[in-house]
């Protein structure tokens, strides 16, 4: 019986250090580089809120309103260019069209400058901007072929939109608008059919896995009412019926300077930061009846995973995007990640600029010029 004790302790003392062998084992080879590049991966792409697969974020800010008067509206697009630089998105990957320069006319009192606040903190215009279409360029027929890739022979790159099925693009557009159309140049039209069209090209083509879509306009909301491509969530400064209005008078200039969704965006904006966990609908929230003197609802739909569960960095923001160096101990990453390359964004002296008030801050709540 004495034996048969002794041989039962040297078994269990025996199936004890097996186990912690193989308990070690079992660490150490989950504890590899492959699998920690793996593990990193899959958290960088997908967003604490949701998921979003995408690689990388792309910009089209659209000012289609020409003339002195409209300054507003180029401010509205300077304002959420310099917000979307601010983020992280380089120029490389922004499309910048504004139909007028306004910085440049002889009826502005300051030259070579834009402003979104009668309180001149901030010039929208500066030195670091890099406008890809100005004047007469910014056609409807432009707009499309950004959307679609579809350029004559000989376009630059920094005029076209190189992206991917792994691309979020925010896309936003502002001016003069009424019942399903947008005008550019006060002269010609771009209607939501147009739209949705180039927006399924785009799907059909693979250049997108999201879209972000507003309009800030009279109507806004018609803008998106023919889309049919899924992974699309739009939003515009009022519905059917309604106009969208400035927020306040600058003197000084004699004009508005910026409306009301804009002012109210970028007012969210300034608690967002690149790494940040603010979510569409939070965002969107901040965009109320009272503020906006207009009704501004997002159109989900065609979104399936909803604004409650998109950060705003998730089309606003940077993507970073890292591939360990090829060589012994990274044989377990899959070869569609292997070909990643380093990249993040520089915002530059941008941050600067934004923190100091994107544009707006305490200049009032006055004006309320319709579109």
């Amino acid at each position: 019986a004495r034996g048969r004790s002794d041989a039962m302790r040297t078994w269990s003392a025996l199936a004890l250090v097996l186990a912690l062998v193989a308990h070690a084992t079992g660490d150490a080879a989950a504890d590899t580089p492959a699998r920690r590049a793996e593990a990193f991966f899959q958290s960088s792409s997908s967003s604490p809120a949701g998921g979003s697969n995408h690689t990388s974020n792309w910009a089209v800010l659209v000012d289609a309103s020409r003339y002195w008067f409209n300054y507003r509206h180029i401010a509205n697009t300077l304002s959420l260019y310099r917000t979307v630089k601010r983020l992280g998105i380089p120029d490389s990957n922004i499309i910048l069209m504004l139909a007028d320069d306004v910085s440049c006319s002889p009826r502005n009192s300051f030259p070579a400058s834009v402003f979104g606040n009668a309180n001149h903190r901030a010039n929208l215009y500066g030195d670091n901007i890099e406008v890809d279409y100005r004047g007469y360029e910014v056609t409807p027929e432009n707009l499309l072929r950004v959307l679609t890739d579809r350029h004559a022979p000989g376009t630059p790159r920094s005029k076209r939109l190189l992206t991917d099925a792994g691309s979020n693009v925010f896309l936003y557009i502002t001016g003069h608008g009424g019942d399903e159309f947008m005008k550019f140049q006060d002269q010609t039209e771009i209607m939501s059919k147009d739209i949705a069209d180039a927006l399924e090209q785009m799907r059909e083509k693979r250049r997108y896995n999201e879209v972000l879509f507003i309009a800030e306009t009279c109507q806004a909301a018609t803008l998106a009412a023919r889309f049919y491509s899924p992974g699309v969530l739009a939003i515009g400064s009022s519905e059917k019926g309604e106009n969208s209005y400035s927020h306040h008078l600058d003197r000084s200039i004699g004009l508005s300077v910026i409306d009301r969704f804009t002012y109210w965006t970028l007012e969210f904006m300034e608690s967002v930061t690149p790494h940040g966990a603010a979510t569409l609908a939070q965002w969107f929230s901040q965009l109320t009846n009272h503020r906006l003197h207009s009704t501004a609802r997002p159109q989900t739909s065609l979104f399936p995973r909803g604004a409650h569960d998109a950060r705003v960095t998730d089309f606003l923001g940077h993507v970073s995007k890292a591939a360990p160096m090829a060589g012994g101990g990274y044989e377990g990453l899959s070869s569609s990640r292997r070909g990643r390359v380093s990249e993040s964004a520089d915002a530059g002296d941008d941050d600067a600029v934004t923190r100091g008030g994107d544009g707006r801050g305490d200049g009032g709540g006055g004006g309320a010029a319709a579109k």
